[in-house]
């Protein structure tokens, strides 16, 4: 018989009280710029397909850098490291406005990851810092939840804001907000390490003997690898689909960001109570199964409304990979390297991210934008079932019994 969760405790309600503000805070961020990037590029700016391969790809190669942030991090209190790279990150929308043509805008973007992408071994510091394994899913599906509550009427609103206000307006305010949020997550009261807490990140080849001594890491670094690539592949196609092939409005894709919120919604809690519940490597390999389902959508939709349901498999995987992925390394890794592991991960899908869109306009100029998902579909799928194959060997990452 399932016992009922424990309650969460003080310390953790009130790191959650700071968290789940600066979540309500980047959800308008996000909100009013993520959806609507590769739109603008295209539809306002006249993007090309190298142009969005290129903006694909270089967001992925900023993953590069990350072994070199997770060394600078070191054994260092990591909430500045995780504040100020990402209150940069949002700063650079601000200069939206000067962005004249497609080349400049992709600039901006390029250079948001960069920063974007150094915060990311800092946050699996301060998470594995702030919130106990036991309650760990639950509590970063709760912060999820509430950002998903307020994106669902929020995305609505964006798309008809987008279709009567200057987008040079919009992503400046966007950016305030952003700032705003990156500025709250300094109050979060992240504890100083224990004695045996994080050690310092060496580099490749650090790296490599963690990955070399690590089986199971090791096999879910090429699952990894294999879904991430799936994923990489479809960015290019993403605008051409919307704009070239289906006509999507700006209305449209506020329904889809509606969708999604809806889905992160429901997604946060359900992720989030698996993770905690079961083994975190069978919420992985159920995460892919459902992330593998975008493109085959994606490949079959012969009208704009069809999307609707891409918008919902995509934004259910993409709350399970931010909230379980971090969680399956924090288990292999332990505190003493949860960011080097972080960092190894993401290295590979910086490589991915380069190579990832680049094969994917190949593949779109040579056998057009619905092949890719097809491709897509057939990496993923294979990722899903080898993490379903360690899963069932051995591998039981956490489980709370």
């Amino acid at each position: 018989m399932e016992t009922r969760p424990a309650r969460f405790s003080p310390e953790i309600r009130r790191a959650l009280r700071v968290d789940v503000s600066a979540a309500l805070l980047f959800t308008v961020f996000a909100s009013l710029t993520t959806p609507f990037i590769g739109l603008i590029l295209r539809r306002e700016l006249g993007a090309t397909p190298l142009q969005l391969s290129v903006m694909s790809a270089a967001g992925g190669a900023c993953l590069l850098l990350s072994l070199a942030w997770a060394r600078a991090l070191g054994g260092r209190p990591p909430l500045p490291y995780l504040v100020w790279p990402s209150f940069v990150a949002r700063g650079l929308f601000l200069f939206v406005p000067l962005a004249s043509s497609a080349w400049s805008f992709v600039s901006l973007v390029v250079a948001a990851n960069v920063f974007g992408a150094a915060a990311a071994p800092a946050q699996a510091a301060v998470v594995e810092r702030l919130y106990p394994r036991a309650a760990r899913g639950r509590a970063l599906g709760l912060v999820r939840m509430a950002g998903a509550a307020l994106g669902v009427g929020l995305a609505l609103a964006a798309g008809q804001l987008f279709e009567r206000v200057d987008s040079r307006v919009i992503f400046p305010a966007a950016a305030v907000l952003g700032m705003a949020a990156s500025l709250r997550q300094r109050s979060l009261p992240v504890p100083a390490a224990a004695e045996n807490g994080e050690r310092a990140v060496g580099g490749l080849r650090q790296a490599w003997a963690a990955v070399r001594d690590d089986d199971v890491f090791r096999r879910l670094l090429v699952a990894s690898f294999l879904f991430g690539a799936g994923c990489w592949i479809q960015t290019p196609a993403h605008p051409l689909l919307l704009v070239d092939v289906l006509h999507v409005s700006a209305a449209q894709v506020g329904v889809f960001a509606a969708a999604a919120a809806v889905a992160t919604l429901v997604g946060s809690a359900w992720w989030g109570e698996l993770v905690d519940r079961r083994s975190s490597l069978d919420a992985l390999w159920m995460m892919y199964v459902v992330g593998a389902a975008t493109p085959a959508i994606c490949a079959l939709a012969w009208n704009p409304w069809m999307l609707v349901a891409s918008s919902v498999t995509d934004a259910l995987f993409g709350i399970g990979l931010d909230l379980v992925w971090m969680i399956v390394v924090i288990d292999l890794a332990g505190p003493r390297r949860a960011a080097q592991y972080v960092a190894i991960g993401a290295t590979l899908a910086g490589v991915r991210g380069v190579l990832g869109p680049l094969l994917g306009g190949l593949v779109i100029w040579a056998l057009g934008v619905r092949a890719v998902y097809l491709v897509a579909l057939a990496l993923m799928a294979g990722a899903a079932w080898l993490v379903a194959r360690e899963s069932g060997r051995h591998a039981v990452v956490y489980c709370q019994s």
